[in-house]
């Protein structure tokens, strides 16, 4: 019968910490999520963490995504995609919109790669430098070539 002690003390700290990450979870912050540049350095929106996990190729990806899901864009399979709702919420959105054609339509790859080249990728890079969680333009570049150099000249 003892070990009903111990039982029921388990399942009280394990609702505990349920309650405090549901409140966690639940806790929303607009900054977060708009795209704003006013944060806390303790914060991360989603195109950072899209920046730090893979880039601004990742950024790019996120933001044709993220446009598709609410029906702004249409990615075809064939791997074109077509503007639906022209007007862009943020600057990254905007890089993406101003990436297509005058007729609202191109393909899918070169939507991605100029968005990824777009100035509000490198201000948004610049941020996550400033705030140390990623490296300057300077040492990106300086990287690149020493990768490329470590893995030689491909055939």
């Amino acid at each position: 019968m003892f070990w009903v002690l111990f039982l029921l003390t388990a399942w009280a700290g394990a609702l505990m910490s349920c309650a405090r990450l549901l409140s966690a979870a639940t806790d929303t912050d607009e900054s977060a999520t708009d795209g704003s540049t006013t944060h806390h350095h303790d914060e991360l929106n989603l195109y950072e963490a899209a920046y730090l996990a893979g880039g601004p190729r990742r950024v790019a990806e996120l933001t044709l995504l993220s446009m598709e899901r609410q029906r702004r864009l249409l990615l075809a399979h064939t791997g074109w995609a077509t503007v639906v709702d022209p007007v862009g919420r943020d600057a990254l959105e905007r890089s993406v919109l101003g990436a297509f054609g005058p007729d609202g339509q191109s393909p899918v790859e070169s939507v991605r790669a100029a968005a990824a080249a777009h100035e509000a990728v490198r201000a948004l890079a610049d941020r996550l430098g400033a705030a140390g969680l990623a490296l300057p333009e300077g040492a990106r570049s300086g990287m690149g070539d020493g990768v490329k150099a470590v893995r030689g000249p491909r055939r």
